[in-house]
């Protein structure tokens, strides 16, 4: 009775640490992108942030709450794999491995040499060129992990690699979605894949603006 009591009340101990564990403070992921300063290249608006760009610099904190957001609304109990680019995405994909205790590939911008690699074409606003998909194996179950969808391309690509690969994507999530590119409408179109964002944000005024 002494040891059941013992398992228990550990478990209830572990279940607390957990749900307070897994409380985000939204707020300061929002806050990171509302309201910055927005840079046009190629007709495109960039948003100016410290999650991205690291502009301030990234704290530990934003990426920790990130993170715990993305494996809340992410269903990473159905993947064994984490999938993203290294551009901007690198830094959640392996956080997020970190704290899902997944394995991760990564899609790079530059070729290795190495037998097996992926290789596809990608195009997105600001440049164009090819993905080489690393860590990705038949059979695997992947769930895409990355920071931003606007015009879609790089994500249509990233889908393109994994399925050449012989996996299964369970999942895709981004932190956010640029409103009025049509990124997640390319995605479902070419892909039929529908890609899950926390945050929408609209970059057609002076600045940034988090509208939902």
């Amino acid at each position: 009775m002494y040891v059941l009591q013992v398992l228990i009340m550990s478990f209830r101990i572990g279940q607390k640490f957990w749900d307070n564990f897994m409380v985000v403070d939204k707020a300061l992921v929002i806050q990171s992108f509302d309201n910055k300063p927005l840079v046009e290249v190629d007709g495109y608006q960039f948003i100016v942030n410290p999650l991205t760009e690291q502009v301030p610099a990234t704290s530990a904190d934003l990426l920790r709450e990130t993170t715990k957001w993305l494996l809340i609304e992410g269903e990473f109990e159905r993947a064994n794999k984490i999938v993203g680019e290294e551009d901007k995405g690198a830094i959640l994909v392996a956080s997020t491995s970190l704290m899902a205790k997944l394995p991760f590939g990564m899609a790079r911008w530059y070729p290795s040499g190495i037998q097996g690699q992926i290789v596809v074409d990608f195009k997105m606003e600001y440049a164009q060129g090819q993905l080489f998909l690393n860590g990705v194996e038949s059979g695997d179950k992947v769930i895409i992990v990355d920071d931003m969808i606007s015009t879609g391309g790089t994500m249509v690509a990233l889908i393109n690699a994994v399925e050449l690969a012989k996996a299964e994507i369970v999942d895709i999530i981004c932190v956010a979605e640029k409103v009025g590119y049509g990124g997640i409408d390319a995605v479902k179109e070419q892909t039929g894949h529908q890609v899950k964002t926390l945050l929408r944000i609209s970059v057609g005024g002076a600045v940034s603006r988090v509208i939902s």
